[in-house]
């Protein structure tokens, strides 16, 4: 893989990550706390990306080189319905439900 390639992965990764970051976050905000964390989420911080979880194999929160040779790879597991494209669906973290009961 050439190193202008690479880059424009990692590029590529950290702008849907901040993304994805974002949407969680925003989505967060109106949680309620006697609720217990979102789903696929730890309390008070947003849910892990679809992306950085493939992209961490490791899961130390880092994506470090060895992670970036294998995005490709890593990427393509996201590929749900196997066409060869990542839509939102695939890539987005899922969204906590809307209401629920109150305690």
């Amino acid at each position: 893989m050439s190193i202008r390639k690479a880059k424009n992965i990692a590029i590529l990764v950290l702008t849907l990550g901040a993304a994805a970051w974002l949407v969680g976050a925003v989505a967060q905000e109106g949680s309620d706390p006697q609720q217990g964390p979102p789903p696929g989420g730890r309390p008070g911080k947003p849910p892990v990306s679809p992306i950085e979880a493939a992209l961490d194999a490791n899961g130390d929160g880092i994506i470090d080189a060895d992670e970036i040779a294998n995005a490709s790879a890593a990427l393509k597991t996201l590929d749900k319905n196997g066409d060869g494209k990542l839509t939102p669906d695939e890539y987005r973290p899922a969204m906590p439900p809307r209401g629920g009961t109150r305690h």
